[in-house]
């Protein structure tokens, strides 16, 4: 997901962003969508929303986004996730995060620890800007992913392995990622790891099926500091198989929730008309829905498929 346009005034408002890093590599100001005036200086450095090269400018107040609207069609999803897949910190990178945040869209996925590292660094700008002070606001949450098979089975040295290639940030939520362990050893991994600071006490899985998640939380259930936040689970209107297999009923149930990862269904398997296994006429509602938005603005079928 990128965008070079921010469309409204909500949560930081921008003129323009600058890459944080210089050619040589060496940390430059923050930028200006993301930046609050220091103490004592004359006004707070936030200016109305402007689309990216272009002349109009929103001067309003930052206001709360709707919450409630980041949903995936029909699907019941707890959460969308913005992936910063390959951020390297340029403008559409922040534009892009600040128009997610400008949203609702309040979960961040950072699959490397140099994305980590980024997605911190904007977290701190947001939390310096004036919206960031609105009463009922609700923060960005930065999520990442270790893969626990490739350290040994040790929640505690992945953990570890991450927050050093990051240059000491930590992820508000860590994903565990294990095809091979063993349910109640990955759970007491876990309980290891919080006890030794090494991992926050808000964790998720990736792709556990109904029977492993069950397990998993109820190993976890004697140790209140530790909280299983969410199931990253492969989930779309092209793929329903969450559905059918019990994966969302289990999540329910035990109060987990749900992030549907590959949304559009691996890709364009949805919108683009050339795909074997595209819906032609779901490619035709969602047309249709996208010319009726009013306001003279007409979304793609792909941007209305992830709204």
């Amino acid at each position: 997901m990128r965008t070079t346009a921010i469309l409204s005034a909500t949560t930081a408002h921008v003129t323009h962003v600058c890459n944080t890093r210089d050619p040589a590599g060496n940390p430059r100001r923050a930028p200006a969508s993301l930046r609050r005036a220091r103490v004592g200086a004359p006004r707070i450095a936030r200016l109305g929303a402007r689309i990216v090269r272009g002349a109009m400018v929103d001067d309003d107040p930052p206001e709360l986004p709707d919450y409630d609207v980041v949903t995936l069609g029909p699907l019941e999803v707890s959460a969308i996730a913005l992936s910063a897949h390959d951020w390297k910190g340029g403008s559409d990178d922040a534009n892009c995060y600040v128009a997610a945040v400008d949203r609702g869209y309040l979960l961040i996925a950072a699959h490397e620890p140099s994305e980590l590292k980024l997605m911190k660094e904007y977290q701190g700008y947001w939390a310096m800007s004036e919206a960031a002070t609105l009463p009922g606001v609700r923060a960005p949450v930065v999520y990442s992913i270790v893969n626990v098979d490739a350290a040994g089975g040790s929640v505690k040295d992945a953990a570890r392995a991450l927050v050093a290639e990051a240059g000491g940030v930590e992820p508000d939520v860590l994903c565990v990622k294990s095809e091979t362990a063993d349910v109640e050893a990955l759970a007491n991994s876990v309980k290891v790891a919080w006890e030794l600071g090494a991992c926050p006490g808000m964790v998720a899985v990736d792709d556990f099926d109904a029977a492993r998640l069950e397990k998993f939380v109820e190993a976890l259930s004697d140790t209140p500091g530790v909280h299983v936040a969410f199931n990253r689970v492969v989930y779309s209107l092209a793929d329903r198989t969450a559905e059918k297999n019990g994966v969302l009923a289990a999540c329910k149930r035990l109060g987990v929730g749900v992030v549907a990862a590959s949304p559009l269904g691996e890709g364009s398997r949805v919108t683009n008309t050339t795909h074997g296994e595209c819906d032609q006429a779901l490619v035709r509602l969602l047309a249709f829905l996208g010319a009726m938005v009013g306001g003279g603005v007409q979304q793609l079928p792909l941007q209305v498929a992830l709204n």
